[in-house]
């Protein structure tokens, strides 16, 4: 049904933009890539879902992304351009990345820790920037982190969908009975619906980098509300007992961006950042540059 949705929307005009081939689908709807007035190069149009747009309270989050993002002018967040209502469908348009999402990526191709640092210094610096203007992300995944290549420029890494990001004060937009974000990649605090602030990012940041360094997450179970509470009352194998190789500098760095009290991390994603790279540099050159992949446990 959905599919068949999808496929109608191709072709169809959402103010001034021309739906064009589906190319994603997220949480809230799907994403397409169009064409708009005096635009040369494609676009991407993230409409949302038909059952959400009947619900307040999501047609408040959408429309709040969109008019959140249009302020974000930061080089590693996606920008948006425009929004608007077709009928009572609700729609935001945005820069087309030709490229993957890391999720597509790191199922390709493993990271070392120096590769991986090529991820987090740019990640860290769009977060801080919008945590300095009181907006968290609360989904930092590997399908939210677009890379783009470029053949003079090298690759450039984008963070999307700031559609689950907290306004700091803003209490309009809480959903009775919902938990907001991935239960693989929450903070402790996010799944227990506690007060957010910027280090919930950073755990989750961190959650990703875990991921992609170990090539496995944290925490694993056959139901995503048990991973959820992993997160709080489970402490995550440590890098160096899945690879005993694992530099030791920089699985310090990282247990500690994943405390699960939110005063033992660091306070910034900069900061988190900067940590890494100090150890990344203090570590021998042999272990910046190897592999430590292992990948998901087996599952029963």
């Amino acid at each position: 049904m959905a599919s068949q949705f999808v496929q109608t929307l191709v072709g169809r005009q959402f103010g001034a933009y021309t739906v064009g081939k589906h190319i994603a689908t997220g949480g809230m709807g799907w994403i397409h890539m169009a064409q708009g007035p005096n635009v040369s190069e494609p676009l991407a149009i993230k409409i949302l879902r038909p059952e959400y747009a009947e619900q307040t309270e999501y047609c408040k989050r959408f429309e709040r992304e969109a008019f959140l993002l249009m302020t974000l002018d930061q080089p590693n967040i996606l920008p948006v351009y425009d929004y608007g209502q077709t009928g009572e469908t609700l729609y935001l348009v945005m820069k087309l990345v030709r490229g993957p999402s890391l999720y597509d990526l790191q199922s390709r191709r493993p990271f070392s820790p120096l590769t991986a640092y090529q991820l987090l210094e740019p990640l860290a610096r769009a977060l801080d920037y919008a945590h300095n203007r009181n907006v968290i992300h609360r989904d930092i995944k590997p399908g939210n982190v677009l890379i783009e290549s470029h053949p003079d420029r090298g690759h450039h890494i984008w963070l999307a969908d700031f559609g689950l990001s907290k306004v700091k004060g803003d209490t309009s937009i809480t959903i009775a009975g919902t938990s907001l974000g991935t239960p693989q990649y929450m903070s402790p605090e996010q799944v227990m619906d506690y007060k957010l602030d910027r280090r919930t990012d950073v755990y989750s940041l961190a959650v990703l980098m875990y991921e992609v360094l170990l090539g496995r997450l944290p925490f694993y179970a056959r139901v995503p509300q048990q991973i959820a509470f992993a997160h709080v009352r489970q402490l995550p194998p440590t890098p160096r007992s899945l690879a005993p190789k694992f530099p030791i500098l920089i699985e310090e760095i990282m247990l500690r961006a994943l405390a699960k009290r939110v005063e033992d991390r660091y306070a910034t994603a900069g900061e988190f950042a900067k940590a890494y790279e100090d150890a990344l540099w203090r570590s021998p050159p042999e272990q910046r540059k190897a592999v430590y992949w292992v990948g998901p446990p087996p599952q029963n």
